[in-house]
């Protein structure tokens, strides 16, 4: 492996370290298969009550414990 700063005036590349390197693919959100799921929004949003519910009522439980102890 060659070190990138000593590399960047030298074209092509000496080594093929870049070559093992991935990224993400972005574009699979927009397949079809990812457009068309189904999905319960329902659900989704009853989880998101009931979680800051609890955020809240820990966020005032350790807020109350800190002015008590």
């Amino acid at each position: 492996m060659m070190a990138a700063r000593a590399t960047m005036a030298i074209y092509p590349r000496i080594d093929s370290y870049y070559k093992h390197k991935n990224s993400l693919n972005f574009d699979l959100m927009k397949t079809k298969i990812m457009t068309e799921r189904k999905s319960n929004g329902a659900i989704i949003w009853i989880a998101h009550v009931i979680i800051g519910i609890f955020m809240g009522f820990l966020a005032f439980s350790l807020n109350y414990l800190e002015e008590v102890l």
